[in-house]
């Protein structure tokens, strides 16, 4: 058994390590890593890299359950009760923060979505986990008309984080620009 569970360890360990080294290679820039690209970054053989993923496809899932996860333990606690001013500013500099920290893997996850149907699947479910946080936090928006809260969704969007910054504005600059947008749509047109 301990042979066995050692093989295991070591499986474990090989996928972790392909799996971050395509991260980085993705974080660092290169939005389309190959395999071959991958096994010289993680050390490891491309025929184990494929052993362990039979595909690309299968690799970017796992990259995409791995960047949720990181996601989702870098949340922080956001007291319901605060005042709505400080909810309001804390969820926006939450994802201000994830936007910058994993732009390039949004990046290429949105570029190749036609390509493969998992992130086809994948990406509308986090873009909805994110909005349901949103609105955990911040209740008020759904007494919002149904097409107010669409909007202020799509202001809190990377989609929205990429054309303000695009436009030159710098991440204190775009967290302010949306928290005054957010706020005067909250508290002109909530109830």
């Amino acid at each position: 058994m301990p042979e066995v569970d050692g093989r295991i360890l070591r499986s474990q360990k090989s996928q972790n390590i392909i799996l971050e080294s395509i991260i980085n290679l993705i974080i660092n820039g290169n939005l389309y890593p190959t395999a071959e690209e991958v096994a010289k970054e993680s050390g490891i053989a491309i025929r184990t890299v494929f052993r362990h993923f039979d595909d690309m496809e299968t690799l970017l899932m796992k990259v995409d359950e791995s960047i949720n996860l990181k996601v989702i333990n870098d949340e922080k606690e956001i007291k319901l009760d605060s005042p709505l001013n400080t909810r309001l500013s804390l969820i926006i500099d939450e994802r201000i923060y994830y936007y910058d920290k994993y732009e390039n893997i949004m990046i290429a996850t949105i570029t190749q979505l036609p390509k493969y149907k998992i992130l086809q699947k994948r990406y509308p479910e986090y873009q909805k986990l994110l909005r349901k946080r949103t609105e955990r936090i911040i209740p008020e928006i759904l007494s919002l008309k149904s097409t107010d809260q669409e909007f202020l969704d799509a202001s809190l969007s990377f989609g929205f984080y990429q054309r303000l910054k695009f436009q030159g504005l710098n991440k204190s600059n775009i967290a302010e620009s949306l928290y005054e947008h957010c706020k005067k749509l909250i508290i002109t047109n909530g109830d």
